[in-house]
């Protein structure tokens, strides 16, 4: 069952018991209302009678008087006098007046009660004519007691009713925010996260609107940035294939053919005896063997960056400048790495910076020299600087992953990155403070001198 329906039921039920206190309270009201109706009238015209036959002296025909003071009665809504002679026959009774609609004899017995009765004292000239009766007779007033129950119930029926729409439209529209904000969960349950509600309801409701909209630009920004994250590894991903390719191609196989043709060439010397020249290859395909293993390990200090756990930070930087520095002995690198760790996490986000600012450099800016200085400051924040003296920012590709990737990684712990052109002369500077908490696990507590 809806929300709404829960209300407007509960609501019901509410009202409805009000009807029946509210039909119990009238039943009260009519019963004591005819009671007090009945015990009036009874007064009345028993001081009307006594009233009447009250001047003896006037009278000359007593049973005359008698009749007259009966007749007197007709047409009373509420009483009616008897006549009785001296046996106490019915002589002459008053006549009711009508109700004005027939009223039914249930509802008579349940409202009209018990009649009441008096004998009205006469006086000594009246002995021996007989007697007055007054009785009462509750009709009329049932009748009237019978209108007003139906006023009342129809008022509180009515006022039920209304209220029911009412509560009905109200919480319609007070509710339909939620209707919309059960479509736009079920849209971004299946991916639509460009789904917005219009704040248009009560504060309640409003405030949760908001919320929703709110985590709907969250998981946009997120869904957003997640496919820059896969598009951007998808791109380092092909930018390390087709490095890899290139050392290979570049690196290892040139060796690869040197030993192919030493091998040949030990064969021919072989079969012609010639053992001396035989020897001059072997070396020849141990030192190609030994820069093979050299090239090999390079490359997988690039494909694998987990020795941050086995070395420590400073010293898997320097790997990353010894495979630099072999393909470009012509610039010079300079280190200052505490040699300490601040957790896999950290390490890993600045080896990685590291890395993506030395490829850049090497691919763009064409350095004579490169600066790499991490240190931890008073207040507990990492700060990374990677400085060349190369071209400057005009010189790289606008739009690079690099540079968004390395932001992320720093953003992810709570810190921040910037690539700016020095200010002191040509060149880039990568500049970034990661926060930390204070506790860092020394190695050595030293600092890696200059290369």
């Amino acid at each position: 069952m809806s929300l709404r329906l829960q209300l407007i039921r509960s609501i019901t039920i509410v009202l409805v018991g009000t009807l029946c206190v509210g039909s119990v309270v009238i039943y009260w009201h009519a019963v004591r209302k005819v009671e007090t109706e009945m015990r009036a009238a009874i007064s009345v015209g028993s001081r009307i009678a006594a009233n009447a036959i009250d001047d003896v002296d006037e009278i000359t025909n007593p049973r005359r008087r008698m009749e007259l003071l009966v007749a007197d009665f007709n047409g009373d809504r509420h009483l009616r006098a008897f006549l009785t002679d001296a046996n106490k026959l019915l002589v002459m009774t008053s006549q009711l007046a009508p109700p004005e609609e027939p009223v039914p004899e249930w509802l008579f017995k349940l409202l009209g009660g018990q009649p009441k009765s008096i004998a009205i004292k006469l006086p000594p000239s009246f002995n021996g004519q007989g007697a007055i009766t007054l009785q009462t007779d509750s009709r009329n007033e049932v009748g009237e007691v019978r209108n007003d129950a139906k006023l009342y119930l129809t008022i509180l029926v009515v006022f039920c009713v209304l209220v029911l729409i009412v509560l009905y439209v109200i919480l319609g529209r007070a509710l339909r925010p939620l209707q919309n904000l059960t479509v736009s969960f079920a849209q971004i349950g299946k991916g639509d996260y460009k789904t917005r509600v219009v704040v248009r309801a009560p504060r309640e409701i409003a405030q949760l609107e908001s919320g929703f909209n709110q985590m709907a630009a969250q998981l946009l920004e997120m869904e957003q940035r997640n496919a820059r994250l896969r598009e951007q590894l998808e791109t380092v991903q092909e930018e390390e294939r087709v490095e890899l390719a290139r050392n290979l191609h570049d690196e290892v196989s040139p060796l690869l053919f040197s030993v192919d043709v030493d091998a040949m060439t030990i064969r021919q010397h072989a079969t012609e005896g010639r053992t001396i020249e035989i020897l001059d290859r072997a070396d020849a395909i141990q030192k190609a063997v030994a820069n093979m293993k050299i090239n090999v390990k390079a490359i997988l200090g690039q494909l694998r960056p987990a020795g941050l756990a086995e070395l420590s930070l400073g010293s898997s930087i320097e790997n990353l400048v010894s495979f630099w520095l072999s393909r470009h002995p012509e610039i010079s690198f300079s280190i200052t790495v505490p040699d300490c760790t601040w957790g896999p996490q950290i390490d890993s986000a600045i080896h990685s910076i590291v890395r993506e600012s030395l490829s850049n450099s090497m691919k763009h800016t064409k350095p004579s020299h490169v600066d790499i200085h991490v240190e931890e400051d008073l207040n507990g924040c990492l700060i990374v600087m990677i400085t060349d003296d190369g071209s400057g920012l005009k010189s790289q590709q606008s739009g690079g992953f690099g540079v968004i990737g390395m932001k992320e990684r720093a953003t992810l712990l709570g810190g921040s990155l910037t690539v700016e052109d020095r200010s002191e002369g040509p060149g880039v500077v990568v500049r970034a403070l990661i926060p930390t908490s204070g506790e860092r696990r020394s190695r050595a507590m030293g600092e890696v001198s200059p290369v």
